[in-house]
């Protein structure tokens, strides 16, 4: 018996507490390097443009900068700024791992609509389109964009050899690396 570690496992432990504030700001900054690698050479060839970085307080001060100019507005729309001529402003969430897509068919899934909402707020008071970007941890990134954008933008042959898509409501739902394929112009005013 002397061999034996026995754990009391009747004592309440807390579970581990995860700092949501630090996982968000850490997915963030890895969207921001896979988009910067994507389009490296569009971005260095225009460098005047900017490349894409974390927002500082993202959309919670819009209230303080609301009279600001458009590019100052911008830079304050969803939660990664963006190069000047990128038609999308992107909100981006890490984890919420307890969304589960099947519940969405039924009402659809609130939490989801709240995140697709607050898309579309920042895309609305910076004059771009609305993407959401979202990483669920260890699953590849899902990137929600307005299905209007996708019908004007994209033939349905380029929808179809992204491989699969999902509706969702007034989305597209693309796994973030097959969007990434995309041409140039379905990103950029060029």
């Amino acid at each position: 018996m002397d061999d034996y570690e026995i754990e009391p496992i009747w004592e309440n432990t807390k579970p581990k507490k995860i700092k949501t504030g630090q996982k968000g700001k850490r997915v963030e900054r890895e969207l921001c390097k896979t988009l910067n690698k994507r389009f490296a050479k569009l971005i260095s060839e225009n460098s005047s443009w900017g490349q894409f970085s974390r927002s500082i307080g993202s959309g919670n001060r819009w209230g303080q900068v609301s009279n600001l100019p458009k590019h100052a507005k911008d830079t304050f729309s969803g939660d990664i700024t963006c190069p000047e001529n990128f038609k999308f402003t992107i909100e981006s969430k890490g984890g919420y791992n307890d969304i589960d897509l099947n519940s969405a068919f039924e009402k659809g899934h609130k939490e989801l609509d709240s995140f697709l909402q607050q898309a579309l707020d920042d895309a609305e008071r910076s004059g771009r389109h609305p993407m959401l970007v979202w990483k669920k941890d260890r699953k590849p990134r899902l990137v929600f964009v307005n299905r209007d954008i996708v019908e004007s933008e994209l033939t349905s042959e380029q929808i179809v050899a992204s491989d699969y898509a999902l509706i969702y409501r007034d989305w597209v739902a693309f796994n973030l690396d097959k969007l990434l394929n995309f041409d140039d112009k379905f990103f950029f005013d060029l």
